[in-house]
């Protein structure tokens, strides 16, 4: 089973702390959110997870393997990171794109069974009438189905989405997440997501971390998630309810 340690890990953009000896663990099967208020360190955390950044201190490890020590082919093959917004600099079409995911696995050229894999994953997003459209001229939202793609097709251990339902609407929001949600229950992989969402976490996670000023305010299932935390946390009053036994949260009024 795929296990994801992180063990006291700390960042620091010259002299502003972002965060401060965070640890938080997963395992395959899971979709664990990071949810808080802007500027928690949530985007730095996975951006320091996947080595984009370099940590002040501590380790990450995935599978017992610390992921400092992996070239970045290795660490290709076990992680996938898609950020929350990214547009393409060179004219490159959304197949191509998808097949970027491939990369870490090729010595010159696609086999078949890359190509294969892109085409159908193409289609399980119902991208197949863009797939030979330029990157550029797609929306916000078909964008970000295209990263998603991508970063499938690496088959990947460990999963970490940047706002994944950024510029999507309510249909592909639910989509997006219900596809995650059942990919990790197939492939038993785990996924870290970082949300202002508190109801899709609340819908599809199996775990919340829930950060504020660069510590964990609080983490668990999403049990955790009470009226005071999200008082503390996001300074907002709120309601709790449920519908079908499927909690949801009503923001109510900003606190002072």
């Amino acid at each position: 089973m795929v296990t994801l340690q992180v063990e006291g890990i700390s960042f620091s953009y010259q002299a502003r702390e972002v965060f401060s000896r965070i640890s938080l663990d997963a395992r395959g099967g899971q979709l664990v959110s990071l949810v808080g208020p802007n500027g928690a360190g949530k985007t730095t955390l996975l951006k320091c997870i996947n080595r984009l950044l370099p940590l002040k201190e501590g380790t990450v490890r995935l599978d017992g393997r610390d992921l400092a020590k992996l070239s970045r082919a290795e660490l290709a093959q076990c992680t996938a990171y898609v950020p929350q917004a990214a547009v393409s600099s060179f004219p490159i079409t959304v197949f191509d794109t998808v097949l970027l995911g491939r990369k870490p696995y090729l010595n010159w050229k696609p086999q078949q069974q890359d190509l294969d894999l892109v085409m159908d994953m193409i289609e399980r997003m119902e991208l197949t009438s863009l797939a030979m459209r330029d990157l550029g001229s797609l929306s916000g939202g078909e964008r970000q189905k295209v990263l998603v793609a991508k970063a499938m097709v690496q088959e990947p251990r460990l999963l970490l989405f940047d706002e994944p339902t950024s510029y999507l609407d309510l249909k592909y929001q639910l989509k997006i997440m219900q596809f995650i949600r059942d990919l990790i229950d197939e492939k038993q992989i785990c996924a870290l997501i970082t949300t202002h969402d508190l109801n899709l976490a609340l819908q599809f996670s199996d775990r919340l971390v829930a950060l504020k000023d660069g510590t964990i305010a609080a983490e668990g299932s999403p049990a955790i998630l009470s009226e005071g935390l999200i008082l503390q946390v996001y300074g907002v009053e709120a309601s709790l309810q449920h519908y079908q036994d499927q909690p949801f949260m009503i923001p109510l009024r900003a606190v002072p």
